[in-house]
């Protein structure tokens, strides 16, 4: 019987889509420098309007750290864009031809520039992409299977270490949420709603749930052909980090788009049916941005919030398990950030 696999979404190892993964992950780095920047000097640096832009995005994240934060970031981010064309050209590449004091918003500029031919795919090798993300398909007994559901369980959040208050002292009984968001098979993504886990957690103290709470599901019937990949990205936030769970959903639905976009011009057209072969490269391709994202955060913004974790699932067919079980291995994921160290422990589980 075939055998389910799951992973922890760190990066892109395939070169192709890594190439893709990356440039969006440019895009939005210009996008924070522009944001840090007009915080300073707002009629230099002019923000799009739209409120769907990515710097209307990457706003609402900017505005909600304290303002020493802010202004520290945006004299960083003034310097930045002062460097020299040649380097900000061997970071950017193409992409330094973007006016960040233009009121066009980076992501609008972005798309009216051509994409690079070292970047151009055919549809032979984004079928194979997926098939090095996936795997073959694998012929199931679907007339006998009743496990159609999967679903995600959140079994345990340990406290390791609190996160610092004033001055590095330790805040004292962090207040917890933890939310999220989902890509499935057909690369759509769906926000989780978060949940408080504790209030007054300390050193040591941990919420167990016992059943197991289901954090999300998934309908296995739905998409296309077997291989399915599924992606759950796990949001720890303390509650005084600023609606995190909200900015990561607007991130990942615009991140979700540009790679899309991206996919399709990378072909020279569209990227064909939904279905499991493009839910993989999406989720995939999602995942890691969104982490380099939050590294990016840290670095230019120096906004230390939990870094957000992308697990996912490959499902090979209707009636793979997991070493002959329906429900994987529990496994642990921590949780960095503001002096913090949190732990979550979780499995997937198949459910009729």
């Amino acid at each position: 019987m075939a055998e389910i696999t799951t992973s922890i979404v760190d990066d892109v190892a395939d070169p192709l889509l890594r190439a893709i993964a990356v440039r969006v992950a440019r895009e939005i780095e210009l996008g924070m420098e522009k944001v840090a920047a007009s915080d300073a000097e707002p009629a230099k640096f002019r923000l799009a309007s739209r409120a769907d832009s990515l710097e209307r995005v990457l706003h609402g994240r900017f505005a909600a750290l304290p303002q020493v934060t802010r202004k520290a970031a945006s004299m960083k981010a003034i310097a930045r864009i002062a460097a020299p064309i040649a380097v900000r050209e061997a970071r950017f590449g193409d992409l330094a031809r973007i006016d960040l004091s233009r009121d066009v918003g980076v992501d609008e500029q972005a798309a009216a520039l051509p994409l690079p031919a070292s970047m151009k795919i055919s549809k032979t090798q984004l079928k194979s992409m997926a098939t090095r993300l996936e795997g073959a398909a694998t012929p199931g007994l679907i007339t006998q299977a009743t496990t159609d559901k999967l679903e995600f369980r959140i079994h345990k959040v340990k406290c390791l270490d609190e996160t610092d208050g004033f001055l590095g002292s330790e805040s004292g009984d962090d207040e917890i949420d933890l939310g999220g968001t989902t890509v499935d098979e057909s690369g759509d993504t769906l926000k989780v709603n978060p949940f408080r886990v504790g209030s007054d957690f300390d050193d040591g103290e941990q919420k167990v749930y016992s059943p197991p709470r289901r954090f999300t599901w998934f309908n296995l019937n739905e998409g296309t052909a077997y291989p399915k990949s599924y992606f759950v990205t796990l949001v720890l936030a303390e509650v005084d980090m600023g609606g995190l769970p909200g900015f990561i959903q607007q991130l990942m639905t615009w991140v979700k788009t540009k790679v899309t976009a991206a996919l399709a011009a990378a072909i020279g057209g569209a990227i064909g049916a939904s279905g499991g072969p493009i839910g993989a490269i999406i989720g995939a391709a999602v995942g890691a941005i969104v982490g380099y994202v939050f590294d990016l955060l840290k670095s230019i913004w120096e906004d230390d919030v939990f870094r957000p974790v992308t697990l996912r699932v490959n499902i090979p067919s209707l009636n793979a398990r997991w070493s002959g079980k329906t429900d994987s291995p529990e496994g642990v994921v921590t949780f960095s950030g503001h002096g913090g160290k949190y732990q979550v422990v979780y499995d997937w589980r198949l459910t009729a």
